[in-house]
């Protein structure tokens, strides 16, 4: 789990878009990070901006970091604000400007720039609107963070690691609702999908709503890797068999768990791990035994690379297709967004239009291509699809994007039990 202490509007870039300037880098952000930077207007590389150049008459050296790149009203946007977004962005994809290139950082800052200035274009924009429920929802947004951290690992020193400060977070939060209630109040239009738009992706697309079979299993765990002595091993594996011992003689797996098992992640919840299928769980022999557990009995003790375990497989979904009234809401759901982004990059690209910025720096935009946009008539399924796999898209508003499950109910795979 990691913050970043970029901006708060991330440059959420089109794959093929990034890829002509930074072919040998992944743009995909991890899934499961924890980060005060919401990726609230995708989209928001803008083919077609006019070339503007001059100076500002204080400072004339571009490079000087008090150079001013961008200013409109009482607002300006430094070199120096511009190289820390640039900095921060080419860090996020493990890449230096000598990769990217001469010849191509001047887009990578171009689409960096033009991020800045749509976000001061926005809060401008929300200072003249009666935007309400605000601080319901910037406290709602915090709450969502410090709950998504991993048992055990604290909030203010997760921020402190990172360089930044509770009021830090603060600011970008509300800097992230208040966007969000501009897209709300001025942008999203009709956004939710009609039936024959959702019917037609599925019969479209069958075959992405195929599932494995997954189980769901308790475990109670003793940890123990190569570099436990003999002696620690032995008195691992005694307290295992103990613990066995009790759930097989009618104590409470639950209760057992939570007193015993040393898996930080599930031991809070009784030793449950979800539902999850074959691969999800990196313990190498894990789901040997998981899938092929009779389900409500328990295996014996085995002993994997993360230590001595025993298993209940609780409940068993089989492989299937999901039927079309399960994958209703989950397509609904993928539609909308896409038609969100499709709306928020349309508004933003607008409001950049409209707008009296001034630039002084000469803008080099990557080549245009035609953006994401379902029509529906048998198109490509919504990305991720419900089996969990593949990446999500950005929803166009506040928080990760919603789960990807069908309509059963799959809980998250293993974690390393802490380790």
């Amino acid at each position: 789990m990691t913050f970043s202490s970029s901006g708060i509007i991330g440059l959420h870039v089109v794959k093929q878009k990034l890829h002509k300037i930074m072919p040998h880098f992944s743009v995909r952000r991890r899934t499961g990070e924890f980060s005060p930077r919401f990726l609230l207007i995708p989209g928001l590389v803008l083919a077609g901006a006019a070339l503007l150049a001059g100076c500002h008459p204080a400072v004339t050296d571009p490079n000087d970091p008090k150079f001013v790149v961008a200013e409109k009203g009482t607002w300006r946007i430094t070199r120096a604000e511009l190289d820390t977004q640039v900095n921060s962005f080419l860090q996020q994809h493990q890449a230096t400007a000598a990769q990217v290139g001469p010849a191509k950082m001047p887009m990578v800052e171009t689409m960096m720039l033009k991020n800045m200035v749509l976000k001061k274009l926005m809060l401008d924009k929300a200072a003249t609107l009666p935007l309400t429920d605000v601080d319901n929802e910037e406290a709602a947004q915090l709450d969502n963070l410090k709950q998504s951290l991993p048992p055990g690992q604290d909030f203010d020193a997760a921020l402190k690691s990172h360089g930044m400060t509770l009021d830090d977070l603060k600011k970008q939060i509300h800097e992230q609702v208040m966007i969000h209630k501009v897209l709300e109040a001025q942008a999203f239009k009709n956004v939710d999908p009609t039936e024959q738009q959702i019917d037609q992706i599925y019969l479209a697309n069958k075959e992405s709503f195929n599932i494995p079979e997954k189980v769901r299993a308790s475990r109670i765990l003793i940890l123990v890797d190569d570099k436990t002595s003999p002696a620690d091993k032995a008195r691992a594996k005694k307290t295992i068999d103990a613990a066995r011992a009790r759930v097989a003689k009618g104590e409470d797996f639950g209760k057992v768990a939570a007193e015993v098992s040393q898996d930080q992640y599930s031991k809070a919840k009784g030793g449950d791990l979800g539902f999850f299928a074959k691969g999800e769980n990196p313990d190498a022999g894990f789901d040997d035994v998981a899938f092929n557990s009779p389900q409500n009995v328990l295996s014996p003790v085995f002993l994997t690379p993360l230590g001595y375990q025993f298993i209940k497989v609780t409940a068993i979904q089989p492989a299937g297709i999901v039927p079309v009234a399960d994958a209703r809401g989950y397509i609904s759901q993928k539609l909308k967004e896409q038609n969100m982004q499709a709306q928020s990059q349309a508004y933003a690209k607008k409001l950049l239009a409209d707008s009296d910025v001034t630039y002084h720096l000469v803008l080099v935009d990557p080549p245009a291509q035609a953006g994401p946009g379902p029509d529906g008539a048998g198109g490509p399924p919504p990305e991720g699809g419900p089996n969990g796999a593949g990446p999500m898209p950005d929803s166009g508003q506040p928080g990760p994007p919603p789960d990807t499950a069908p309509a059963t109910e799959p809980g998250p795979a293993p974690a390393a039990a802490g380790k």
